[in-house]
């Protein structure tokens, strides 16, 4: 696909007053494009009725709205050009500035042990009690800051340790630990995904998902390891980067991978994988956005 082809998968739709709160963001008016979908429409209904309650926890009556609106058109008309139609009556068509880079979502699975041993040593942490995550648009509506996370002390909202910090034992006795792997890169990778599967020594699987993080900004390992002359600038995709870390050192390759200070903290569960506004994920639905872009929850 060219990259202005990877620009328009990128449409979003959004209702007026959705618009209004990013005003000179990023988004910018477009076509209606043709709408032609290689999925059923139960799956659209699916995504948009998992995630309509997080609007209405937000107190986002714009959004909540707009979803109510879609449900309307899908119940309404199961002919897709009389719903493209319907689309363009109620929506403002929009679409990201630049052309996007769009990438597949899949869930890692690690060999995992419930206890602790020689080899699976890499432990995966549970949600610290004392993370304390902050929407600040909910105390000032005009602010459109991401969502903070750190700990309280002082009756101040204080960083939360770094990679490193936790990795070099900021959390340890605290009982947190879930469970243990052998490979800190495919651990590192699972704390990238956000969620994926722990195959245990008697053969069953449990699914992880994510349960918060540190706060910290995300750092890409791969743009270090080109910084550092390690790996060649277009030559990064995930088997480059695990082939340029599996070729260092153990200690440079702890220090490169906490060079990214986000950590994820973990939940054991069953179900499919959750993403990060705590929603179930849809299968050929659910799209990963920078929320920099595109406001959370959007519809697309």
């Amino acid at each position: 696909m060219s990259r202005a082809g990877l620009a328009l998968c990128c449409v979003l739709l959004a209702g007026c007053a959705a618009l209004r709160a990013r005003p000179a963001g990023p988004l910018v008016p477009a076509e209606l494009p043709p709408l032609e979908d290689d999925l059923d429409p139960a799956t659209l209904r699916s995504a948009i009725e998992r995630t309509r309650p997080v609007w209405a926890r937000r107190g986002d009556a714009a959004s909540a709205a707009a979803a109510d609106h879609v449900l309307a058109i899908l119940d309404a008309t199961a002919d897709p050009q009389a719903r493209r139609a319907a689309v363009a009556r109620a929506f403002r068509v929009v679409r990201v500035r630049d052309p996007l880079l769009l990438t597949a979502y899949y869930e890692p699975e690690l060999p995992a042990r419930l206890a602790r041993d020689e080899v699976f040593r890499h432990s995966l942490y549970g949600r610290p009690p004392d993370l304390v995550d902050v929407e600040p648009w909910t105390l000032d509506e005009a602010c459109t800051c991401r969502r903070l996370s750190g700990r309280v002390e002082g009756g101040r909202l204080q960083p939360y340790p770094s990679r490193a910090d936790i990795e070099g034992g900021a959390l340890a006795g605290r009982g947190l630990e879930l469970a243990w792997v052998a490979d800190p890169v495919a651990l590192f990778v699972l704390h990238v995904q956000g969620s994926g599967r722990l195959r245990l020594d008697d053969g069953s699987v449990v699914g992880v998902r994510y349960a918060g993080s540190n706060g910290r900004r995300y750092r890409s390992v791969a743009r270090t390891l080109v910084a550092r002359g390690l790996l060649p600038a277009g030559r990064t995709t995930m088997p480059d980067v695990r082939r340029a870390l599996a070729a260092l050192a153990p200690g440079e390759r702890d220090a490169i991978l906490a060079s990214n200070e986000r950590y994820t903290f973990f939940q054991l569960s069953e179900g499919g994988a959750v993403g990060s506004l705590g929603v179930e994920l849809t299968p050929g639905r659910s799209v990963a956005t920078d929320a920099h872009l595109v406001p959370p929850g959007a519809i697309a």
